[in-house]
């Protein structure tokens, strides 16, 4: 072959790679963009949108504090909402993550196994059940996923290149799905176990710069145990009712790649494989692997029997897997490849791929509330727009109020759960009136609660109550809700909608530490 044949070749071989994935980030960004406007807003986005449009330090106090947990998706989302206040901005944080978890992904299975490795594991993100859903989804799940990505690609990256900048930029890495949610603590004892292992017997001194880093992990887990401390019993709430902790995993596994059925049970064949691949050429990597995956299931296990986890666990928390899972299927996928001739290796990476895209679903769609759809919320919160103040109050958070920006980030917003409530209270100072969102599902009486005195405005999706202050602080104004709550409950005989109204009665009064 003459020279300008085989520079052609080259070429051809490194710009393949680099157009596959601008390709498979493409599609994957094709799929993403008509749910960006078009599915229904949940109270969990509410959540997300209402805090992080708060100011920096209110925003810090009410994550860290008062909530607990990790705070990096809420301070990502306030600069993004200082510059565009809609909800569809802080579902673009979640696309543009969703997309960037691609190539990372496609880079920590070529690390593994080569570049068909690193192409099979990019389609198989490109297709993912978890990202097609929470890529659009305004929460911290697609900016999970992809921390866990670059964790895990960093760390296999140090292990191959044992030098000091490697090392640094793993740990630094690890400390990325910390800062996301609590569950990234699985994600970096999985790579601190290798690490010590790896280092056992040797001096301390050079690791002292890589510990360092590590030890800025504690303020987050302290956060984190902070989070454990709020759960609470909640009725209304629809985002992926709770399940144990052995199908949430399953059910994650198949969402992050293979479905649910005989597809997931291939897939589970080639991780396998991909496994044992690993276990051969790259003992830690496959060490890391394992304790990735191997290693939640069973405490999550004694964690629920002990009462001490969340009431709620899904797939969603789980997506920290897949990463790893889809890179493991992908290098087991790409070593059953190599067995075969090499014209048949794109029929077998096209088989797999479209395995996983036509594989049944594992996880479901959680914004499927028409009280959160575009047409529901408009009128409430052009209404709420107009009747917002400064010093008013949000109870709790909820779809209509995220409409509501920019107007609603003047207010402030509490949760419906009571330990946060309890914490959010003390350090509220007087207000001018509370506002309460209830959805609905049938249209309330109006005219009963005109005669018991009640301020409301009824829209054919939301009920808005109105308790007018002014108030002290913000125990006097949840007080004169609760009241407000005790005259609505018997006036509203829609089942759902009382059941609402119960709960968030029922958790205020908690919070306040009173019967009601």
């Amino acid at each position: 072959m003459s020279e300008p044949h085989e520079v052609r070749a080259r070429s051809a071989v490194a710009s393949g790679p680099a157009l596959a994935l601008i390709g498979l980030t493409a599609l994957l960004c094709a799929r993403l963009l008509p749910d960006v406007a078009g599915k229904p807003l949940h109270e969990d986005e509410a959540v997300a949108g209402l805090i992080s449009a708060r100011p920096l330090g209110d925003l810090l106090h009410t994550v860290v504090l008062d909530r607990g947990g990790a705070p990096l998706h809420f301070v990502l989302a306030h600069f993004v909402l200082a510059i565009d206040t809609t909800p569809e901005a802080l579902r673009w944080v979640s696309v543009v993550f969703a997309l960037a978890t691609v190539p990372v992904c496609y880079d920590l299975a070529r690390r593994m196994a080569g570049r068909f490795a690193g192409l099979i594991a990019a389609a198989l993100a490109a297709t993912s059940q978890l990202l097609l859903i929470y890529g659009t989804f305004g929460r911290m799940y697609s900016l999970f996923a992809f921390a866990s990505a670059l964790a895990a690609d960093l760390f296999v990256r140090a292990l191959a290149r044992p030098q000091r900048g490697a090392a640094l930029a793993a740990a630094a890495a690890a400390l990325l799905p910390l800062a996301v949610h609590p569950f990234g603590a699985f994600l970096f004892a999985a790579e601190a176990a290798v690490a010590l292992w790896l280092w056992r017997g040797r001096q301390l001194l050079p690791a002292v710069p890589v510990v360092g880093v590590a030890v800025l992990a504690l303020p987050l887990v302290l956060a984190d145990l902070r989070l454990s401390e709020r759960y609470a019993p909640e009725t209304g709430q629809t985002l992926d009712s709770g399940t144990s902790p052995g199908a949430a995993i399953l059910h994650a596994l198949g969402g992050a790649a293979g479905g649910r059925g005989p597809a997931l049970v291939l897939f589970i064949g080639l991780a396998a494989a991909g496994l044992l691949a690993l276990a051969r050429r790259l003992p830690a990597v496959a060490a890391f692997a394992m304790l990735t995956l191997a290693v939640p299931p069973p405490v999550l296990a004694i964690a629920n029997a002990a009462g001490i986890a969340g009431d709620r666990l899904g797939p969603r928390h789980l997506i920290f897997m897949l990463p790893v899972w889809i890179a493991l299927v992908a290098t087991g996928a790409s070593r059953l490849a190599a067995l075969l001739p090499a014209k048949a290796r794109a029929t077998g990476f096209a088989a797999v791929v479209a395995v996983a895209a036509l594989a049944p679903s594992a996880v479901s769609e959680p914004r499927t509330m028409p009280t959160g759809a575009e047409r529901a919320v408009a009128a409430p919160a052009a209404w709420l727009r107009k009747e917002l103040a400064p010093r008013d109050l949000l109870y709790p958070y909820s779809p209509v109020f995220l409409a509501a920006l920019p107007v609603a980030k003047e207010a402030r917003a509490y949760s419906r759960e009571p330990v946060a409530l309890a914490r959010a209270l003390k350090r509220t100072g007087p207000a001018h009136a509370v506002f309460v969102s209830v959805p609905l599902r049938e249209p309330v009486k109006e005219d009963a609660l005109r005669r018991a005195g009640v301020r409301f405005r009824a829209f054919p999706s939301w009920l808005i109550l109105e308790s007018r202050g002014p108030f002290t602080n913000g125990s006097a104004a949840l007080e004169s809700t609760v009241e407000l709550l005790r005259t609505v409950v018997p006036l509203v005989r829609e089942p759902v909608a009382r059941a609402y109204l119960e709960q968030i009665r029922g958790a205020a009064c908690v919070a306040l530490g009173r019967p009601c």
